[in-house]
């Protein structure tokens, strides 16, 4: 994607569905909700009512079908570009982890499997069972093939994890360093570092040696893979981490226990995406669209799950991220 390309039409019609985007108040609304039905019923009335459901432990099926009509309707947008795509990635790996799971343990996981990657579901069912990879372009077929080895050697599950999410995150690094625009590859870089983060948070928590961390590590961040290894020596971390571009948020956050950290770096991100609102006519405003949508539903999916086990109104609202609008 060149950078002098304009999309009036597309940042226009995204300016127009932000406003159906749901505020920190009605994901407030929501955490208050007595119930998990009443936390349904209140969801029901925005834009994710018009695929209902019954029960309120089938919200996630509310929350896919949104995504994916979201994803269509955004990719209409730019019929000429995959500009979207990068961010279907995810789902993609997603699958493919669930499918080889799926065989090595033979059951059937179809319930796992989510919609709105770049290969629908039971189409990367066929072809996963045919191993043609040659017609999954978003899939590193030898990165699967890698993981299945190692399974077969190890009969560790986390080298299945572990193996694709490197490959998933390679296959962005590469689609956002294609598509030469400043602002996905800030974002990509960005979730690499962060992820990074939280792994070698969670390495170090769980008192697991540093090759733990080494397995885990995802490529396209900016962070220096010795930073990384430093930083674990030490007690403390955060004196090493300070030197990162993530610094005060370590400094602030890291101490203060994972799902702090991981709420921080998620705000932080957002933080980094509301800048697209400064834009008018490049496609930054399409793409932060679908990440203030991929937000809003982790949102929804905290707010959910914690209704369906009985956790306090009050930890919940603790819990929910930054929104875009």
């Amino acid at each position: 994607m060149a950078k002098n390309k304009i999309y009036p039409f597309a940042v226009a019609s995204v300016r127009s569905m932000e406003n159906k985007l749901l505020s920190k108040q009605k994901l407030m609304q929501m955490a208050e909700a007595k119930t998990p039905e009443e936390a349904l019923r209140l969801l029901s009335d925005t834009a994710y009512g018009a695929n209902q459901v019954q029960d309120a432990h089938q919200f996630e099926e509310m929350i896919e079908t949104h995504l994916e009509e979201t994803y269509i309707s955004v990719a209409k947008l730019i019929p000429s570009e995959t500009l979207i795509d990068i961010f279907l990635y995810k789902n993609d790996y997603h699958n493919i982890k669930v499918l080889i799971k799926e065989e090595i343990l033979k059951t059937n996981s179809k319930r796992l499997l989510v919609k709105g990657g770049t290969i629908p579901v039971e189409e990367m069912r066929k072809l996963f069972r045919e191993r043609n990879y040659a017609e999954m372009p978003s899939i590193d077929g030898e990165a699967v093939e890698e993981a299945i080895r190692l399974y077969a050697k190890t009969q560790n599950a986390e080298y299945i994890d572990t193996v694709l999410d490197k490959a998933c995150f390679a296959a962005m690094d590469a689609r956002a360093t294609e598509m030469k625009n400043d602002f996905v590859r800030k974002y990509v870089s960005m979730l690499a570092d962060f992820t990074n983060l939280k792994t070698l948070l969670r390495v170090k928590k769980m008192q697991r040696p540093y090759e733990a961390f080494e397995r885990a590590c995802v490529p396209g961040g900016k962070i220096r893979e010795d930073v990384f290894a430093r930083a674990f020596k030490e007690d403390n971390m955060i004196g090493i981490l300070k030197e990162t571009a993530y610094g005060v948020l370590c400094e602030q956050y890291m101490n203060q226990g994972f799902t702090a950290f991981e709420k921080a770096c998620d705000n932080a991100l957002m933080e980094f995406v509301k800048t697209a609102k400064y834009k008018t006519l490049t496609p930054e405003p399409v793409v932060a669209y679908i990440l203030a949508k991929e937000t809003e539903a982790k949102c929804i999916r905290i707010i959910m799950t914690c209704k369906l086990h009985h956790i306090d109104a009050d930890i919940i609202k603790e819990r929910v991220r930054e929104v875009y609008v």
